[in-house]
């Protein structure tokens, strides 16, 4: 494994059949940069189909139904959710896929995914295959961002105090007075523009960050509820469990005897 990207990565070239399926990956976020025929998917915030200009991410947990529609083939790269966070630089972009699964491709976008493709095709996932999906994730982040500064600038603060706080136990009350809004206007802005709550929006980026620790590290469970912010285990436990079906013991058993 090249040491240009630090973080775990499988890379495919993949087809489709016609006929629905639906899943989610428990421990890695997805790339699908298609190269011929089309992917309809439908994911619980998100849903159309990813084509030569639009590649789709699905981010670890999220599931989703897809099916090909015409003969068709895509590369499909794989990133071990565990050693994600050493690309903090995509941080943004998993945090966008959570509510849109597709992306647009302009002209240089499309240029390095099809260089990506015929370098798999061609000889594997070697070290100028990796260095190229990076580029290509790195570009994508670019132009995301973009389109999230165009979220209105109240909005923008209020999700970056949230990002640099998450750990600690906020109130609709300290993230309005943050972004001066009332508590109702900030709560409309995130439903508006996001589709989910202030509360929602932290409980996830704490979850996350607490997952990685779970399968990722051998610290104890109950370590791991204080760093990210739980008072005690059996609140984190029940949040955990209702956001990814299993407790975190188990969890990380079952990914343990995988390894």
């Amino acid at each position: 494994m090249a040491s240009l990207i630090k973080c775990s990565m499988e890379a495919k070239i993949k087809s489709y059949d016609k006929d629905f399926k639906s899943h989610s990956h428990s421990t890695f976020h997805q790339l699908i940069i298609p190269h011929k025929g089309e992917l309809e998917l439908e994911a619980e915030q998100s849903s159309g189909i990813a084509s030569i200009d639009q590649v789709a991410i699905i981010t670890a947990n999220d599931t989703h139904a897809f099916r090909g529609l015409h003969p068709n083939s895509f590369t499909v790269v794989d990133f071990d959710f565990t050693d994600a966070s050493y690309m903090p630089e995509l941080n943004s972009l998993w945090d966008h896929a959570h509510n849109q699964i597709l992306f647009s491709l302009d002209e240089g976008l499309l240029n390095l995914s099809r260089f990506t493709a015929l370098e798999l095709e061609q000889h594997g996932l070697t070290s100028i295959g990796e260095q190229g999906i990076k580029l290509f994730l790195l570009a994508l982040a670019d132009k995301a961002s973009v389109v999230g500064d165009q979220l209105p600038e109240k909005l923008q603060v209020a999700l970056k105090f949230i990002k640099e706080n998450h750990t600690r136990s906020l109130s609709s009350k300290d993230i309005a007075m943050t972004a001066c809004l009332s508590v109702s206007h900030l709560h409309s802005l995130f439903q508006n523009f996001l589709g989910f709550s202030p509360q929602n929006f932290q409980t996830r980026l704490k979850l996350e960050r607490a997952r990685q620790l779970v399968l990722g590290s051998n610290l104890s469970l109950s370590h791991i509820a204080q760093e990210v912010g739980y008072s005690d285990q059996s609140s984190f436990n029940r949040a955990y469990r209702k956001l990814y079906d299993l407790a975190p013991g188990k969890e990380r058993k079952i990914y343990q005897n995988h390894q």
